[in-house]
């Protein structure tokens, strides 16, 4: 892409004689755009084969309402010659759930856009390079969005203090970025460094508890699998559905702290089988190697093989039936069976960005700035509950 950029620019400069916003905004939108929102969703397996809008109605707002049929007709009965046929109806439920909003925003100085006059190449690496780390972080948030429980936890504080170094675990700092706001323990607090894996340093000092949730500044998440496939132990109302009166919209859970077994594997995905067609099992990197050792001491292959169409890779399980698969972003100790058409992904807007006739790019106020904002507009909606099925709390 960075190639096609500057013969834009050579092509944009010859007919112009200087590079315009108009210009850069349109090819913001027009270049950079797609190949974002086309990389983005072909980078993790449950974006990329979760369908968007599948089985669904998208109201004129900003709701999703998912017809669902809950309960088996009730009108089938064997009745003795000449005696009354009885009827019955089937039990549907309408839920809904609402799209969240996910930005991302990158700023350009008037300066590096000066520079273009004397350098299509030097404008044409700024725009790349801010778009391309813009993705991925958002590609990153997305799937960490996608695979959580809604309330927006990144980690966890270890250990109660009360100063600028703040120290964290469950899962630690792989979420914590230099420079970005966080909330914890009520508190809106920039990272002015990430020190370690499990450390950073904060503008201001902050006191703080063990355990305390760590959030972005700003976190009104999506639904995910941890959230979605679940008993009620996390997400007790999902969809506007109270699960404790509720049972269609209880997934299979094991949740005793123990070393992961092929047989609980086994039990979580025969359970989901009965209602569905669990074709996947996610896990984080521990599990994985814990899911690879198990195979190997059974006298079995654990060489990674294609089991998904585009290319992605995992151990067979369940004699193929279902593949066990690597995703970075699983939380630690979760195994997430995913049958992939009883979930979609509800879009209201895709990955765009943001322009209401004004250009991609606008002035930031009071500087010698222009600022791009990415949106998307989504959450991630369950039609079939228990055609899905977890494991937590499991260890290598």
């Amino acid at each position: 892409m960075k190639s096609l950029l500057f013969h834009l620019f050579l092509k944009l400069s010859s007919e112009r004689g200087a590079i315009e916003i108009s210009d850069l905004s349109s090819i913001l939108k027009k270049i950079i755009a797609p190949a974002i929102q086309r990389q983005l969703f072909k980078e993790t397996v449950l974006l990329d084969k979760l369908k968007k809008n599948s089985g669904v109605i998208r109201m004129p707002n900003n709701t999703f309402y998912i017809p669902m049929q809950v309960g088996h007709h009730s009108g089938i009965y064997s009745v003795a010659e000449g005696a009354q046929i009885l009827k019955g109806e089937a039990k549907y439920a309408q839920p809904y759930v609402s799209a969240k909003y996910t930005f991302g925003a990158f700023e350009i100085t008037d300066q590096a856009i000066e520079a273009a006059n004397d350098s299509m190449a030097a404008i044409a690496t700024v725009l790349n390079e801010n778009s391309m780390s813009l993705k991925t972080a958002l590609r990153k948030d997305v799937n960490r969005i996608a695979l959580g429980d809604g309330t927006g936890q990144l980690c966890l504080v270890n250990g109660a203090s009360a100063g600028t170094t703040l120290t964290v675990d469950t899962p630690g700092t792989e979420y914590l970025r230099e420079g970005g706001s966080i909330l914890v323990n009520g508190l809106t607090k920039v990272i002015s460094s990430v020190d370690s894996d499990t450390q950073v340093t904060l503008s201001t000092t902050a006191s703080v508890d063990d355990n305390d949730v760590v959030t972005r500044a700003a976190a009104d998440e999506g639904m995910g699998l941890k959230g979605g496939i679940d008993d009620g132990d996390f997400v007790a109302t999902i969809q506007n559905i109270t699960r404790s009166t509720n049972p269609y919209a209880v997934s299979y859970a094991d949740d005793t702290a123990e070393q992961l077994t092929e047989a609980d594997m086994i039990t979580a995905f025969l359970t989901a089988k009965k209602y569905g067609n669990p074709k996947v099992a996610l896990m984080g990197q521990t599990l994985f190697q814990r899911y690879g050792s198990i195979l190997t001491s059974m006298k079995k292959t654990a060489d990674l093989k294609e089991v998904l169409s585009g290319g992605w890779k995992g151990l067979d399980f369940m004699g193929g039936d279902c593949a066990v698969m690597l995703d970075y972003d699983v939380p630690a100790g979760f195994v997430f069976f995913v049958d992939f058409d009883s979930i979609t992904i509800g879009e209201m807007t895709p990955v765009s960005w943001l322009d209401r006739g004004a250009g991609v790019l606008t002035k930031v106020p009071d500087y010698a700035k222009w600022e791009g904002t990415m949106r998307y507009y989504w959450n991630v909606i369950f039609k079939n509950f228990r055609a899905n099925a977890r494991l937590s709390a499991k260890t290598a």
